[in-house]
């Protein structure tokens, strides 16, 4: 739902020049810190605003100044809340991880921003909270691991569109996994949502091995049925990052699964759901190292308002 009220609208955008110049990549990082701090205040005037905006919140529209805005606490926006955050003027878009905080309750969150010319066009959250029927680390230790952030070797960097190729690649891995690798794995990669290290999708089996290719090379995420609303927003080349948003149908027409490495595997939660995912996956060379991020549940099939 785009912005309904024309006073609203005409007062927020009172607050931005009319001259507006192109964000760069610091200005859409103090912008997502001075989004933060403005929905810890539950004070939405103040930032600058396009004309119109989309908001969503786990990919369900609403107005500027609903849910989150008007529940936020007092720990919103804080020093020590925010795990990361990564921008890419080439986009205009920024992405926020961290602790976010409903009435002092919290939840893993991320909070994407397009803002090409430092007004906000759009504002997305992720908002992970418990008791889902999701894993779950300690929220408000949201941390990611120090490897995620440092450089590429130059030697191993990727150009913006091979990046993005290489997270498809390894959402395509994952989307009905019967055992074949669609990307090349580091031996030691890891998948992390919500503070957990995830091994199959919401199978009862411990894999012999933890690692990505192994995990999947046992066709550990064989219920994931499709992984749909593809999107790669944010790129860092320099750190080799690529932010991933997608969702994850898992039907639940079958409960059992005798996965490729042999196991026979029953769903723990046997009904139909989605899941909403923001991760960001860590890329050298022509291999996927890692993936860390948010995941929260959708009713089954629920559809995307984000092309």
């Amino acid at each position: 739902m785009r912005l309904a009220s024309t006073l609203a609208i005409a007062a927020m955008l009172a607050a931005t020049p009319a001259n507006a110049q192109s964000c760069d990549k610091q200005c859409l990082l103090d912008l997502a810190d001075e989004t933060l701090a403005a929905i810890g205040d539950q004070d939405y005037r103040r930032l600058p605003w396009a004309d119109p905006v989309l908001f969503t919140e786990n990919n369900v529209s609403l107005m500027i100044g609903d849910s989150w805005w008007g529940s936020a606490g007092e720990n919103t926006g804080e020093d020590g809340q925010k795990a990361l955050a990564l921008a890419d003027p080439s986009t205009g878009e920024v992405v926020w991880f961290g602790t976010i905080w409903d009435h002092d309750e919290p939840s893993f969150g991320a909070v994407r921003l397009k803002a090409p010319q430092g007004r906000i066009e759009e504002i997305e959250v992720i908002a992970a909270r418990t008791p889902w029927p999701m894993v779950f680390g300690e929220p408000a230790e949201f941390a990611f691991s120090p490897a995620m952030t440092e450089p590429v070797p130059a030697a191993q960097r990727r150009p913006r569109e091979r990046l993005v190729d290489l997270a498809n690649a390894y959402l395509a891995t994952k989307q009905r996994n019967n055992g074949a690798l669609l990307a090349e794995f580091a031996p030691d990669c890891a998948m992390i949502e919500n503070g957990v290290q995830i091994t199959s999708a919401d199978l009862d089996v411990e894999p012999d091995e933890e690692d990505c290719a192994s995990v999947f090379e046992a066709g550990l995420f064989a219920p994931v049925d499709r992984i749909r609303d593809r999107r790669f927003p944010v790129v860092d080349t320099e750190r080799g990052l690529v932010l991933a948003i997608s969702v994850q149908d898992i039907p639940a027409s079958q409960t059992t699964f005798r996965t490729a490495g042999g196991h026979t595997a029953t769903l723990e939660r046997p009904f139909p759901m989605s899941r909403l995912v923001a991760e960001l996956v860590k890329i050298e060379g022509d291999q996927v190292v890692r993936s860390e991020g948010v995941a929260t549940f959708l009713p089954y099939y629920m559809p995307t308002p984000w092309p």
